[in-house]
């Protein structure tokens, strides 16, 4: 009686190992196959159909390169002073206008995937969704940036993705030539108005400081009887000593003496001068009396034409310099854009990643086909077990009998471990057969294998 209940006591123990045991899932699995084969057929088939109908897309790319400016900027100042960065954001903003990608989707005849037809507000933001043009800035440059101020980018990607490579290909070229085009024109229209502005600045001080000039000569004029008071002065003392020479003179040298008569032909020419002197005073007091009030004075005057004059240099050196600036433009001797790269034909797809949907597609499947099998499992109330019976029977009436395999069952098992065991030991020879034989080193098999993974 206690070997019994012993027995009774450790079944449950190992009814329950023996219903974790790979047995029984290996029964369960043979059971419902069906549950789990349809599921996973059905699902790994359409999600493969879907993936393998869906379309890939290539994308190609060139690079544009930022070149410096060729003459050294302390002789010659750029007239563009704006960073690449924000000459690029301006040209994709005048290249992709309305009328130009319509113009690119009717050339190449575009469409989004499976639409044929696409109104042209759908078709233009389509083809600006498909447009990639992203700055490639210096790496060194963008680390020691200080206070988030931006840096300017040494060169740039343009490409084009689409379903066919070819046109693919096409439109990122036709983007690059129109952004170069685009660069060169605005570059020079720029520099072009900034000389014209200049140049207009230069006249309008020319013409400003010959007007201060004409006023300056004017008052000149207006005014000669105040500025010759000084001198008239200056002439009745000269006049006073020679008449009171020629007196002394006089007691001792006759009329006819050299001495004289030289003194006698000062005297005269000088009160001739006078005479002159004070008529033209009388003259320019009677224009002094009809002059305009509100004239400006000579201090003033003098003032604004040395203002004028200092403006008027610094205006001639800036058209000058730009003049130098657009003489450069013309000759594309300053910063440029230049093709380092021109858009290649793809040939590998960038989108979808179809390795990866292919083994979601699959864990999926399995986990559609497990689960619909795990619940058939679940829902199935059938007694195939003795842990089934417990819940049924009176554990005191249940014993195990134990499984006498016969004399054939152990040799038919046998030969199945014995071929199974050679058909293993022939694919791993074959396998190292394949390797040191037939396939590339494992160095390059192992880089080609990341690289594929890796696009």
């Amino acid at each position: 009686m206690l070997e019994r209940q012993s027995f009774q006591e450790n079944r449950p123990d190992e009814d329950q190992g023996q219903s974790l045991s790979p047995s029984y899932f290996y029964a369960i699995l043979k059971r419902r196959a069906l549950y789990f084969v349809i599921p996973f057929l059905l699902i790994s088939t359409i999600g493969s159909l879907i993936t393998a109908a869906w379309p890939s897309r290539y994308l190609s790319q060139g690079t544009i390169l930022v070149s410096s400016q060729e003459i050294p900027s302390d002789l010659v100042r750029p007239t563009v002073a704006a960073l690449a960065n924000d000459r690029i954001q301006i040209i994709q903003q005048r290249i992709m206008t309305r009328d130009n990608l319509l113009a690119f989707a009717k050339k190449y005849q575009l469409s989004a995937g499976w639409q044929e037809r696409m109104s042209g507000t759908e078709l233009v933001d389509f083809i600006r969704e498909r447009t990639q043009i992203t700055a490639v800035e210096d790496k060194m440059l963008a680390g020691s940036s200080e206070g988030g101020r931006r840096k300017n980018a040494i060169a740039f990607k343009v490409g084009f993705e689409y379903e066919k490579p070819q046109i693919a290909m096409r439109m990122a070229n036709e983007f690059v030539t129109m952004i170069l085009n685009e660069d060169v024109r605005s570059r020079t229209e720029f520099a072009k108005q900034t000389t014209k502005f200049l140049q207009q600045e230069v006249t309008r001080l020319e013409a400003k400081l010959g007007v201060i000039n004409n006023q300056i000569e004017r008052y000149a004029q207006s005014h000669a009887g105040a500025l010759t008071d000084t001198s008239k002065v200056n002439d009745s003392k000269d006049l006073a000593l020679l008449k009171a020479e020629l007196v002394l003179k006089s007691a001792s040298y006759s009329d006819e003496h050299p001495d004289i008569r030289a003194l006698k032909r000062k005297i005269g020419a000088l009160e001739k001068t006078m005479t002159s002197t004070n008529a033209n005073q009388e003259a320019s007091q009677k224009t002094t009396v009809a002059a305009d009030p509100n004239e400006l004075g000579i201090d003033t005057l003098l003032t604004q034409r040395i203002g004028l004059r200092d403006e008027l240099n610094r205006a001639t050196q800036k058209a000058s310099a730009a003049r130098l600036g657009e003489n450069m433009e013309r000759d594309q001797q300053s910063e440029r854009l230049e093709v380092i790269e021109q858009p290649t034909l793809p040939e590998n797809s960038t989108k979808p990643n179809k390795p990866k949907l292919y083994a979601i597609i699959f864990v999926f499947a399995l986990m559609a086909g497990g689960g619909l099998m795990v619940a058939a499992e679940a829902l199935d109330h059938s007694i195939r077990r003795s842990t089934d019976l417990f819940s049924v029977i009176d554990s005191q009436l249940i014993f195990a009998i134990p499984y006498i395999s016969t004399p054939g069952e152990i040799l038919r098992r046998k030969r199945k471990m014995l071929w199974t065991t050679g058909i293993l030991t022939l694919v791993i020879l074959a396998g190292l057969v394949a390797i040191v034989f037939i396939l590339p080193p494992l160095d390059v098999l192992l880089d080609k294998v990341i690289a594929r993974l890796s696009r």
